[in-house]
């Protein structure tokens, strides 16, 4: 499982919107790979999934992970998935991947 630390490029577009990731303070660099556990342990408010297009993983699908069902984005329906070449593919295309999180974040109960 990879994900993005508020430090990277991406990371740092999730922080626009007051997200922090749960890998900030791991040691393990900008895009560092975490266990199923940790990200239980961690208990994250929201999931962006990155890989939806080429993987084929969905929200049911992380619901479905052992262990997953406890966490507060699994149950609140909190799992998003991205368009991963916006999320991936950094370049001019940057502005749509800000309109896309800012979209999410809309949907997101204050």
């Amino acid at each position: 499982l990879y994900t993005v630390s508020s430090a990277s490029f991406v990371g740092q577009i999730y922080g626009l919107f007051g997200l922090t990731s749960i890998a900030d303070g791991s040691g393990a660099g900008d895009y560092p790979q975490l266990s199923a556990e940790s990200v239980i342990t961690a208990d994250p408010d929201v999931v962006f999934l990155a890989d939806a297009q080429c993987c084929g993983v969905t929200a049911e699908s992380v619901a479905a992970r052992p262990g997953w069902g406890s966490m507060t984005a699994v149950r609140d329906g909190r799992i998003f998935p991205m368009d991963e070449d916006l999320s991936s593919r950094w370049g001019p295309r940057i502005a749509d991947q800000v309109e896309a999180v800012a979209a999410v974040v809309q949907r997101i109960p204050a």
